[in-house]
């Protein structure tokens, strides 16, 4: 249930990610250029500019000519691991640094690094069609927030602290009018929240999202969210205009295939963040890997 709960919300590749993951700017000077000053949003104006934040979303999220390298700290009720992550033309390849919160022991090491080594074009081709499920599932939600939602101006308007761009900052709910086509866009009905956006360029910053009913998988075979789950999704720019993530957190009750019901936490963050205009492609992603010196 991990990863259906995380790509509900997550698109930005590690992407879905990840889609995962400070800000990338590259400043002229030493000196810090202030963000420009951009006119005040109406609320007339507010349909256009979630049309336009999530279109910009699926845009990085099907990227597939450029690509991103960086390290990913997750920490969960069993793990924490860190890896580093190459995205390819043909797909991400990862290496495993450290398990447990400890680095790899020698042998460890030796066994990740033959992993890599091993790896073949019909092992990328085998994992992507892997993933094309959950991401074709994470496409739809997002493709529906627009008009599956009612955004409104929130009240005074609360800057990310963390950030000097101005943001827009919106409260969304269900939208009584939404008639989902699909069982997968009716969990849109189960969840209200809070977003960032950035005024200038219409980028997604920052969404929380709150369970407020019970969300049901499959009828509730799959799996049942419980109402109360928070998540927590954060991105900054990248380079040559794009955006990946910065730092997930889930926080959720659920239920596993109508077992027993369980607390689930999970964060994901991201460091060392780099932009790569041309995604390298498979092989060389793992040589790159294979280079780093533990």
């Amino acid at each position: 249930m991990s990863w259906a709960f995380h790509n509900l919300f997550s698109l930005s590749k590690p992407s879905c990610a990840a889609v995962a993951l400070g800000w990338a700017l590259f400043p002229v000077t030493q000196a810090q250029v202030p963000s420009p000053v951009v006119p005040a949003i109406t609320q007339a104006a507010v349909p256009a500019l979630v049309d336009e934040a999530v279109k910009y979303q699926l845009e990085d999220f099907r990227h597939t000519t450029w690509g991103l390298r960086y390290r990913v700290h997750r920490v969960d009720d069993k793990e924490d691991s860190l890896r580093e992550l190459v995205e390819s033309a043909n797909g991400n390849v990862g290496r495993t640094l450290q398990r447990h919160g400890k680095p790899l022991t020698a042998e460890e090491d030796a066994a990740e690094q033959e992993r890599l080594r091993a790896i073949t074009a019909a092992d990328m081709a085998k994992h992507r069609h892997g993933t094309e499920t959950s991401d074709k599932f994470g496409v739809e939600l997002m493709s529906a927030m627009p008009k599956a939602m009612v955004y409104t101006l929130t009240p005074g308007q609360p800057q990310l602290p963390q950030s000097t761009q101005q943001q827009v900052v919106l409260d969304f709910a269900p939208n009584p009018q939404y008639h989902p086509s699909t069982t997968s866009q009716a969990l849109l009905s189960g969840i209200d929240g809070r977003v960032w956006i950035d005024a200038e360029t219409h980028h997604l910053l920052r969404i929380e999202i709150t369970v407020v009913k019970n969300l049901n998988l499959m009828f509730g075979i799959l799996a049942r969210v419980y109402e109360g789950g928070t998540l927590t999704y954060e991105q900054h720019l990248v380079g040559g205009g794009h955006y990946g993530y910065s730092h997930i957190e889930i926080n959720v009750r659920l239920r596993e295939l109508m077992v027993k019901t369980v607390p689930y936490h999970s964060t994901l963050t991201t460091a060392n963040m780099t932009y790569m205009p041309t995604a390298p492609s498979f092989k060389d992603a793992v040589s790159s890997l294979l280079a780093i010196q533990p």
